[in-house]
């Protein structure tokens, strides 16, 4: 099963780009959700009639929070690339903690805030194409890839004696990345340090980082 978050223009081409692979064979057996609160969106017109997708009317949040309770753990979660910093806040409420403001200053190229108080980096100093699978070969510096951002905030949520929860956004097909949904019921089963929880959805050059801490008891 591959859930697709979001059923606009981004989220559409996720799915086409899944149900071509799914289609030739390269991900045999599969099916898709496409998940969207609005029921006449993009996904819904163009391709409800494909026996290999469902449409689910729902918030995105609220999907999460009932769906990957119950998901198989050989599921993958297929993320909005332009959405909130969703798995931050689902995963606070999962464990009952408060999102709290991440770490600064990570000397990267690209470090922008969000509205949240979540923070969107990247490894790249340039705008990368849509379908892009981040090679070890970087196609835009014509040079080895020498970072995985995903070990980069690892590293830092060491330094800062935090857990680290990073949830990696790895090919899939066609250009579209996944998180394993196996790595997402782990984590919410867990429970953080007092220090607090470094939590990221990061493929190997991009990704947005928050902080989760303990809420105060009393």
């Amino acid at each position: 099963m591959l859930a697709v978050i979001g059923g606009g223009a981004v989220g559409t081409y996720h799915a086409r780009q899944l149900l071509k692979a799914i289609r030739s064979g390269r991900l045999a057996s599969e099916r898709l959700l496409v998940v969207d609160r609005d029921a006449g969106c993009t996904a819904a017109r163009e391709l409800a009639g494909a026996p290999e997708v469902d449409i689910v009317v729902s918030d995105w949040l609220a999907f999460l929070r009932d769906w990957l309770p119950r998901a198989s753990p050989d599921a993958q979660l297929i993320p909005a690339p332009l959405a909130p910093h969703l798995l931050w806040q689902w995963l606070a409420a999962a464990r009952d903690a408060a999102p709290a403001d991440p770490p600064r200053g990570w000397g990267l190229p690209y470090e922008v805030p969000g509205p949240a108080g979540e923070l969107y980096l990247s490894a790249a100093g340039w705008t990368c194409p849509a379908t892009c699978i981040e090679p070890a070969h970087c196609p835009a510096l014509h040079a080895s890839r020498d970072w995985d951002l995903a070990d980069v905030i690892e590293e830092r949520a060491a330094a800062l004696g935090l857990e680290p929860a990073v949830f990696r956004c790895l090919h899939v097909a066609g250009g579209v990345g996944g998180i394993a949904v196996a790595e997402l019921q782990s984590a919410a089963g867990e429970r953080g340090a007092r220090a607090g929880v470094l939590v990221a959805t990061s493929s190997r050059c991009h990704a947005a980082v928050g902080v989760l801490r303990a809420r105060r008891s009393g």
